[in-house]
């Protein structure tokens, strides 16, 4: 498996060495020069010594056994086409597979022009291909090749080394079994046999070779585009042989080539070899040259009428006769369902009646014939005959479902039977992923249990949850997954902060948002904004309790000291590589203590690091009071997700101060007003307005919207919005005239990193590629230090637009135009939905 694997790899990573060199051979062979014009090649087409009579008259079994071959090609071909679908879905998987069987059939002729001097004496070639070519394996193998997942190298390689056992073993069956029919002593039927079998062998050498590396190169070319994506996700057990059928396939290969053996190399007690049958023995003649005559027009001619006459018939039968089968797949739990042109129409959705009301808002009124409901609306039941009711309804018995689920495989057992143990308790919902080893198929059965238990089907069904890497989200972002949320992403800027341009990513579902901030970036333009950015650090503040509050002073003392305090700095930093504790604050209440750790935790936002570094300190602390009782591990004295006057004071993650000078022609063209204006504003509202108000960190505007959107956009924890959206917003006049506007924007508070937690899913990691802070940086925290400060910085965009619209009077126009949908959709009592249109 190990070498497939590598062979398979080795192609799909050098495609054009493989491919130029495989075309090179293919011009080599058709080069060859022949024994020269007008004479006849010697070669022969079998294995015999000599081919004569190829050209000749056929024989009536000549002609009836390969009029048989013919039929049963086209009978085989037939088959194919009308269950390939089964396998792929997608044109393009169909085509892949054609094109292996076209290739190999080129590369074949090549090679057999070395043996014929013409190609016309293999007229039934294309009958031959259609006989032993199997288009499905060409299909499975870009089906594997073209999912997503891991490189794509790897990704053939691992396709070939399933597949390639299996097609060797395959190959040599069929090669033995076709060359049985060179021993039948019909001339044409060895000729056919013998080329055959040739075919075999440079099919199987074009699938291992040539063809992964086309179907790697093919993929390298639409991927960008992303034409290429199965409609089913493949899976390795597509792929995999069942071993039965390989044990019986191997016993008839060893059988075949003892028949081989004994039937062309037999010898005598002379160790000579036992000539074959005379293949220049003539047909009898005939007495009546009449019928003689008459039986070989027939024996010539008959095979044609045969051929034909099947061919029409197959496709009137797939034209007018087929029952046409309309294969879909529920998207909620993925089974095929098939229904035919009556079950369509039982099932198919009423059209809607429109009725346009009187008002001036032109009420568009819809409802469905015979009041039908939503609920009412069915999958069709499988017909009990149906290969996919069979594939769906195989259940086995509760005992025998047990048994493999405790012997670990899961992987064994099909939908319903899963299901069925997690009904019966057997199985935890929550664990669905780890169990079954796959977790878009764990999440699949959950929505089935999930909308059957609490009858939320249609609820269920409206989620999402197809193309989507769960694997990232299992154990790091979310529990019971049953589907995403889309929400949209667009951008501000540029933004040029610190002599750099960046595009901003916003996640949000308030209109005008980015479009203010948008504005504010223009506004600001390239003069652009700087910033300063202190890492604070994270905090975590246990709540622990002492005897009494003499015992309770004794430990705060004890833990001032700066020997004692570098023990418990030791026992936290040794927790992690990058926790690095700076300070334990202690807050007292009577024999009660707070604890507050505040360390620097590198890239990472790290409330992990610091609580786990926090509960190592205690340990230690625990062993010199024994006394002491460990109450929380957070004592709310962190401040951690609520707004207190501890987070604003001291800090809390980063603390970042960003300043800007607006000119007077930006506030003039753009925000329509001036620098004394919006200083007089922001005085009167983010300042005086606040504090009547009694708010702590509110001093801004709107903040904490800019904060939010980007941290759902890059995988930030969006609770931390609660305290990572303090800021205090500053407008002063500046210049000579005082006619530009000095403005700035500190946020003591932000809660931000670029490891760990939501970024690393793909879409929030694509946002942190896009502000080029991926990951970790160079140096500890120079990423999130960096994301940090463009935060702050798009909260000042977005502080400036704002402002200036509320100034202006524009606030309700925007929302108006950016915020509001055109098209208000209305509930009415009776289940019919009205559409609200205005003109």
């Amino acid at each position: 498996m190990k070498v497939w694997g590598a062979h398979g790899e080795f192609c799909a990573r050098h495609q054009w060495e493989v491919i130029v060199a495989t075309l090179a051979l293919l011009a080599c062979a058709a080069s060859v020069e022949r024994h020269g014009p007008g004479t006849r090649s010697e070669h022969c087409a079998g294995w015999a010594t000599a081919c004569p009579g190829l050209e000749a008259e056929h024989q009536a079994a000549d002609a009836v056994i390969m009029t048989f071959v013919r039929c049963a090609a086209l009978l085989y071909a037939y088959y194919q086409i009308s269950n390939l679908h089964k396998i792929a879905s997608k044109y393009l998987l169909i085509i892949a597979g054609v094109f292996s069987t076209f290739a190999s059939f080129i590369f074949t002729s090549a090679v057999a022009s070395l043996f014929w001097s013409e190609l016309a004496s293999i007229k039934d070639a294309p009958f031959l291909f259609l006989l032993v070519a199997d288009v499905a394996r060409g299909a499975r193998m870009a089906k594997a090749g073209w999912s997503a997942g891991e490189g794509q190298g790897k990704r053939v390689g691992k396709a070939l080394s399933l597949l390639g056992p299996t097609a060797t073993l395959d190959t040599l069956l069929a090669v033995l079994l076709v060359g049985v029919g060179a021993l039948s002593g019909v001339p044409r039927l060895e000729h056919m046999c013998t080329f055959a079998c040739l075919a075999l062998l440079v099919d199987y050498l074009v699938f291992v070779t040539f063809y992964p590396a086309c179907l790697s190169l093919v993929a390298d070319f639409a991927s960008a585009r992303k034409e290429i994506s199965p409609d089913n996700p493949f899976s390795e057990e597509d792929l995999k042989p069942n071993p039965v059928v390989q044990r019986v396939k191997m016993i008839m290969a060893v059988g075949l080539l003892c028949v081989h053996l004994t039937s062309r190399w037999s010898w005598n007690g002379d160790n000579s070899i036992i000539e074959g049958p005379n293949d220049n023995m003539t047909p009898a003649t005939h007495d009546n040259l009449l019928m003689h005559t008459y039986v070989k027009w027939f024996s010539v001619s008959a095979d044609y009428i045969v051929i034909a006459t099947l061919l029409c018939a197959l496709i009137i039968k797939f034209v007018f006769f087929e029952e046409q089968r309309n294969w879909i797949i529920d998207m909620n739990d993925l089974t095929v369902k098939e229904m035919n042109q009556t079950e369509i129409g039982a099932n198919a959705t009423r059209k809607p009646k429109f009725s346009f009301g009187d008002d001036s808002n032109s009420e568009v009124s819809t409802q469905t014939d015979d009041a039908a409901n939503p609920d009412d609306v069915e999958w069709p039941l499988l017909s009990p005959s149906s290969s996919a009711s069979k594939l769906n309804a195989k259940k086995r018995p509760m005992v025998e479902c047990l048994e493999l689920y405790r012997a670990g495989a899961c992987t064994a057992l099909s939908d319903e039977e899963v299901i069925m143990l997690v009904e019966q308790s057997h199985i935890p919902m929550h664990a669905l992923e780890s169990v079954l080893d796959d977790p878009l198929r764990g999440v699949r059965l959950r929505r089935r249990v999930v909308s059957s238990r609490f009858n939320t089907e249609m609820g269920i069904k409206q989620l999402p949850y197809l193309n989507y890497d769960y694997s990232k989200v299992l154990n790091a972002c979310c529990e019971n997954v049953i589907g995403y949320i889309g929400v949209p992403v667009g951008y501000a800027g540029p933004l040029v902060v610190d002599g750099k341009a960046y595009m901003i990513p916003m996640a949000t579902t308030e209109g005008a948002l980015v479009a203010s901030t948008n504005r504010g970036a223009k506004a600001i333009g390239s003069r652009g904004v700087t910033s300063v950015v202190e890492d604070v650090g994270m905090t975590r503040a246990p709540a622990v309790k002492l005897p009494n509050v003499v015992r309770a002073h004794e430990c705060r003392q004890w833990i001032d000291n700066k020997d004692n305090y570098a023990l418990i700095k030791e026992a936290f930093d040794s927790t992690s590589r990058f926790a690095r504790l700076q300070e334990i604050h202690i807050g007292v209440d009577g024999a009660t203590l707070y604890l507050r750790f505040r360390a620097t935790t590198g890239d990472a936002m790290g409330m992990n690091m610091v609580s786990k570094g926090a509960e190592n300190a205690l340990k230690l602390l625990k062993g010199y009071f024994p006394d002491m009782e460990v109450i929380s591990l957070s004592g709310n004295y962190c401040s951690d997700k609520k707004a207190t006057a501890m987070n604003w004071i001291k800090g809390r993650g980063k603390r970042v101060v960003c300043e800007t000078i607006i000119s007077n022609e930006s506030l003039r063209n753009i925000f329509k007003t001036d620098s004394r204006t919006l200083a007089r504003c922001n005085k009167i509202k983010n300042l005086s307005g606040s504090a009547l108000a009694g708010s702590i960190g509110g001093n801004n505007a709107h903040a904490a919207n800019m904060v939010t959107a980007i941290f759902i956009a890059t995988g930030q924890d969006p609770a931390q919005n609660v305290t990572s959206s303090y800021c205090s917003t500053s407008m002063e006049v500046h210049g000579e005239n005082g006619e530009d506007l000095y403005v700035t924007c500190t946020m003591p508070s932000l809660g931000v990193g670029t490891v760990g937690g939501g970024t690393v899913l793909i879409g929030q990691g694509a946002c942190l590629d896009i502000l080029g802070v991926r990951g970790a940086g160079r140096r500890p925290a120079e990423n999130s230090a960096r994301l940090a400060s463009l935060i702050c910085a798009t909260v000042l965009a977005g502080e400036l637009s704002l402002m200036a619209a509320l100034v202006n009077s524009d606030l309700v126009k925007s929302h108006m135009k950016h915020n509001r949908s055109t098209l208000n959709v209305q509930a009415n009592a009776d289940g019919n939905v009205t559409l609200k249109v205005p003109l």
